[in-house]
């Protein structure tokens, strides 16, 4: 398990910074199944992330 908190994701996966959404979190890895790597993935906009507006944050997960 790896979590990121800012930054950038890493240039081989789907970027996720489209438009006005930052990254704010990324978790690699998960508890389920260990043979089936996971990318989860927190976006947002500056404002929503800066304000703690976490509600507006979007979740996505890449296998």
């Amino acid at each position: 398990m790896c979590v990121q908190l800012g930054g950038f994701s890493s240039p081989w996966d789907m970027a996720p910074e489209e438009g006005d959404l930052v990254l704010f979190a990324q978790i690699a890895g998960q508890a389920i199944d260990h043979d089936v790597y996971t990318l989860n993935l927190i976006t947002g906009t500056r404002q929503d992330i800066a304000a703690r507006g976490y509600t507006a944050l979007e979740y996505t997960q890449q296998c």
